[in-house]
């Protein structure tokens, strides 16, 4: 009776084993590895509404563009939003950035709100959440984006008159930036983590 030669069969189908074991964990390694590179550059999915305050508007000098108060005045003006659904986030890994016509600034908690400020003594940051003390925002919370200060240039002698804004400049900024009343302004809010928007629009003080 012939008898067949099964030497070669055992080592042709280890090496196989070997080939499908290394394609498995290449495709492991790849689908993990692509979970985090997605994970890094996604920003929140947030949907946040956005209402303008302007508690009020003071300036003992309308001629220019410069903030002059009345002694004692204090007004926590800016801009109101409301967490209304997705994903939560952090006040610290947010930038807000305005834009009106030509004019932009971006502003985050990396920077302190400017020793000029006319907002009351409670307001430490530009971002703060509502209610609380600490930063992070779940559906159902608020937060402010604080304005720095507020002036009054309808009777502009240097310039053309402009009328009444809410003014940004925080500390080592190149310049600052106004938002007057019935002008509509751009926002974006920008996650750090991405650089990608979380949400932009635009919106008009009264």
């Amino acid at each position: 009776m012939k008898q067949m030669n099964e030497t070669a069969v055992s080592p042709v189908v280890g090496v196989m084993l070997m080939l499908v074991v290394t394609i498995i964990i290449a495709a492991v390694v790849s689908a993990f590895a692509g979970g985090l590179a997605s994970d890094q550059s996604k920003a929140p999915q947030a949907t946040l509404d956005v209402t303008p305050v302007v508690q009020a508007i003071n300036d003992t000098d309308t001629t220019n563009y410069e903030p002059d108060y009345s002694a004692g005045f204090t007004a926590n003006n800016g801009l109101l939003f409301e967490h209304k659904g997705g994903d939560s986030f952090s006040l610290n890994s947010i930038d807000i950035q305005l834009q009106s016509l030509d004019a932009k600034i971006t502003v985050g908690n990396e920077r302190n709100l400017a020793t000029s400020r006319v907002t009351t003594s409670a307001v430490t940051y530009y971002l703060m959440k509502v209610g609380d003390s600490d930063t992070f925002i779940n559906p159902g919370d608020k937060f402010m984006l604080y304005a720095d200060n507020c002036y009054d240039s309808s009777e502009g002698v240097y310039g053309p008159p402009q009328g009444k804004a809410l003014s940004w400049d925080p500390a080592g900024a190149a310049g600052g930036f106004a938002v007057f009343l019935d002008t509509k302004c751009e926002y974006k809010v920008i996650d750090k983590n991405s650089g990608k928007a979380i949400q932009s629009g635009e919106f008009v003080l009264h």
